[in-house]
This record gives C-alpha cells, sequence and structure tokens, in this order.
C-alpha cells in the first residue's frame, strides 16, 4: 500500500471512484438553468456537476482548492469547446470579479471546514458574492444514528465499480472512525484495482475528516452570516426533512 492521500490529490482517481454519483446531478443543473443569472460553483473538483451545467448553457464559474482537480477539470472542459472561468481559491477567502445569482456547494464540500468561525467566514464571503436575491444552496449529510451505530470503526465494503477505461472491477473498503463530541467523522478509504486476470493489481489509500451539522446548528450559521431567509428540503426531490437518515439541501437567500 502507498501512503494515504487526500481524495483530491489524484484527480483522474477521484473521478474513477465517484463515477456512480449523479443523483444530484440533475438538481443541481435545473437549480442553474433556473437562475437567471450567473452560477458559482464551490468546490466544483474536476467537474461533476458543472460540466452538465455548462453544456446545459448556463454561464456558470468555478472554484476548487485542488489544483489538480482544477487542471483535469480544465482539459476536459477545453474537449468539449467549453472555456469556463476556473478559479484556485478556498471558500473561507475568496474574491470574484463579478456577483452571482446562485451560488451552490454541491456534493457536502461544505463539511471540510470543522471550525465554526471557518464556516462562518465562508459563509460571509459567498453572501458578499451573491446579488441582490441571490442564493446560496448546498447540500450536507445528516448524522444518522443507525448509520453510526451499524458502521463505526468497521472495514466494509462500500461499493464495486468498473472502471469507466479499463472495464476492470475496483473494490472500494472504507473505516469510518466517529467523534461524537466534535461532530467529526474520519474516513480511511482502500481502492482495489484488480487486473485483467482477477487479481489484486493496484491498492491505494485515501483519508479525509468531515465535520457534520444539526438543522438548527445551520440555521444560527446562515443567521450570523447575514443570510435573513433560508429553508431546508429533506432530498434533492424537493420533500420535507423528516428523517435522519435524509440528505439537508439547503438555501439560503440574500435580501
Amino acid at each position: 500500500m502507498v501512503e494515504a492521500l487526500s481524495p483530491y490529490a489524484d484527480a483522474e482517481l477521484y473521478d474513477v471512484i465517484y463515477s456512480w454519483y449523479t443523483v444530484d446531478i440533475p438538481f443541481y443543473v435545473e437549480l442553474a438553468k433556473r437562475s437567471k443569472g450567473p452560477v458559482l460553483e464551490i468546490g466544483c473538483g474536476s467537474g461533476r456537476v458543472l460540466l452538465p451545467t455548462l453544456e446545459a448553457g448556463v454561464n456558470a464559474d468555478g472554484l476548487d482548492l485542488a489544483p489538480d482537480m482544477l487542471k483535469v477539470l480544465a482539459a476536459k472542459a477545453s474537449a468539449k469547446g467549453l472555456t469556463p472561468r476556473l478559479v484556485q481559491g478556498d471558500m473561507r477567502d475568496f474574491e470574484m470579479p463579478r456577483r452571482y445569482a446562485l451560488i451552490t456547494i454541491p456534493f457536502r464540500a461544505f463539511q471540510h471546514l470543522d471550525a465554526t468561525e471557518d464556516q462562518l467566514r465562508a459563509l460571509r464571503c459567498m453572501r458578499d458574492h451573491l446579488e441582490p436575491g441571490g442564493s446560496l444552496v448546498l447540500n450536507l449529510f445528516y448524522p444518522a444514528v443507525k448509520y453510526v451505530a451499524e458502521f463505526a470503526n468497521q472495514r466494509r465494503l462500500e461499493r464495486e465499480i468498473t472502471h469507466p477505461e479499463t472495464g476492470l472491477p475496483v473494490a472500494m473498503y472504507a473505516t469510518t472512525t466517529y467523534d461524537m463530541v466534535n461532530q467529526t467523522l474520519r474516513t480511511e478509504r482502500e481502492i482495489i484495482e484488480s487486473d485483467a486476470r482477477g487479481y489484486v493489481g493496484a491498492t491505494k489509500r485515501m483519508g479525509f475528516m468531515m465535520r457534520w451539522f444539526y438543522r438548527y446548528e445551520m440555521e444560527l450559521l446562515f443567521r450570523n452570516a447575514g443570510f435573513a431567509r433560508w429553508d431546508v428540503r429533506g432530498g434533492f426531490d424537493g420533500r420535507p426533512l423528516e428523517h435522519d437518515t435524509d440528505e439537508m439541501v439547503w438555501t439560503a437567500w440574500k435580501d
């Protein structure tokens, strides 16, 4: 095994292990199409959401902290004849040359901020980049009790996929530890690629930490960041938030 690395340090591997996750793409693309103004995607990565948004004709920019992810995104966009503005920057402190009708943070990227002051800095910076009446939309996982009880400290087969280029199987194992006091989790993931004969060809390790939020904690963050209105749904289909297994989909408006 090689030393564990951030999942954002290897954009091509990131694309392989998250190629299966598409449930949020129609939601964010449709939201961007209805925005009636420019869109900024925070944590755009290698373009999982931003590329289909651009292909839908949306005037959209992207911001991400990881240069390797942006490099891969730029190459993908160029191959499609697209030339988006892509900026390497920190969501806690960035400056874009224009203001936006919509800012999005897909795929729980906001949960990489573990300190309250960092969360407030990011929300205030995003609010400053919204046009009057503009909206910020992000999704977060809810800390479901049953998942913590079932999966804590257990190495488990998380998913088996087919490599999109080689056609060979890839198995992903994950071990997650939870800090219930500090509301953080640490996931160590093993990505095991098979060769053409079915033997183990390569094993890579990735590790990352995330902070989880509770519903009313998010409301306090929005209020303290200067937002006057917000709403939360329990999924990308707009249903009410009723279960701790729901995905929290938040919208906050700049009045």
